[in-house]
Formats: structure tokens, C-alpha cells, sequence
């Protein structure tokens, strides 16, 4: 859901929220992460219209937060392999993590179209400049400190893979002016 207010002729704002929730997978070498994926966001944006149209260049930030949660699984055999050490997944336990955006007020640039008339569409398109932490852990061997080191090597891994730097953001619906 979006608020827009018109500033002038080539200038606009738009307030908006967005809370949904999607399943995403992730893997490594040697282990697949299945997981839920939650956004729930708020974005703030200056809009300026170059053409004085619906076309706008937008900037601003997103507000909030973006996490998953996930659970990995041993890829083949019953087995895992952290740092090139092969554990059983009787002794790793149930693999967990965490995976959010650092940031809790990111950037945002993008470009988009909302119709000016009172009924009409809107589209926008952007990134989200943001980094991301990645949380691991396992119930077993919690004490060994090689499995420990290795486990922390895989954390690495993880987060070296869905650290995007940029994340896309697609917006679309229907505008309606009072």
C-alpha cells in the first residue's frame, strides 16, 4: 500500500508498506537451506517527474526489516561437509540460521510510472543498497571447537553467497486520487 502526495508539478512523495512472505532455498556446496523469507517494510521516497508525466526518478529509503529463517540438510549421504570436514548429521543435529539485512534504514534509487489521472496504475522499479549477516548454528557437537571453527567457516560461505550488496525491489498496482 502506497500514499502519494503531489509537491508541484515536477515533484512527488510516496510513503509506503509492504509485508509479505515467500519460501526461498539456498545452497552451498554442501548444504541445502530451505527457509521463509519475511519482508515486512516501510519506504519513504522523493519523486521528481523530469517530463512533468507519470515517469519519475525516485529516491529515498527503506525502513524495516528483511530476514529469513532457514534449516539446512545434509546433501548426500546423511552427512555434512563444513571446511572440508565431513560430520554425520547425527552429530551435527538440526542445522539453523539466520539470515537478515544489516541495516535497518537502507537506501533506495529506482524509477517508476504512476498514473496521474483520479483511476490508473503505478509501476516502480529500484534497489535497496544493503548488506546482509548471516547467524548459524547446530545442536550437536556444541562444544567441540574444530566443529565450532567449521561451523563458522560455513557461516562465512553462507553469507559471502547472499551478500548481493544491491537488492532489487519491483513495485506495481492501482492509484486511485481523492
Amino acid at each position: 500500500m502506497d500514499l502519494n502526495a503531489r509537491l508541484g508539478e515536477r515533484f512527488s512523495a510516496t510513503v509506503g508498506y509492504s509485508k509479505f512472505d515467500i519460501d526461498g532455498d539456498e545452497e552451498t556446496d554442501e548444504v541445502r537451506y530451505d527457509g521463509d523469507v519475511k519482508f515486512s517494510n516501510t519506504t519513504v521516497k522523493l519523486n521528481w517527474h523530469p517530463f512533468a508525466g507519470g515517469f519519475h526518478v525516485a529516491v529515498g529509503a527503506v525502513i524495516g526489516d528483511i530476514n529469513a529463517v532457514v534449516t539446512g540438510s545434509p546433501r548426500a549421504g546423511g552427512s555434512y561437509e563444513f571446511n572440508g570436514v565431513t560430520y554425520s548429521a547425527q552429530d551435527v543435529g538440526t542445522l539453523t540460521g539466520r539470515v537478515e539485512i544489516k541495516d535497518s534504514v537502507a537506501p533506495y534509487a529506482g524509477i517508476g510510472f504512476r498514473s496521474r489521472g483520479k483511476l490508473g496504475l503505478y509501476v516502480d522499479s529500484g534497489v535497496v543498497a544493503a548488506k546482509t549477516s548471516v547467524q548459524l548454528s547446530a545442536t550437536g557437537l556444541a562444544n567441540d571447537p574444530r566443529f565450532l571453527a567449521d561451523l563458522e567457516a560455513e557461516r562465512r560461505e553462507l553469507e559471502d553467497s547472499v551478500d548481493l550488496d544491491l537488492y532489487p525491489l519491483l513495485g506495481a498496482g492501482l492509484v486511485y486520487r481523492f
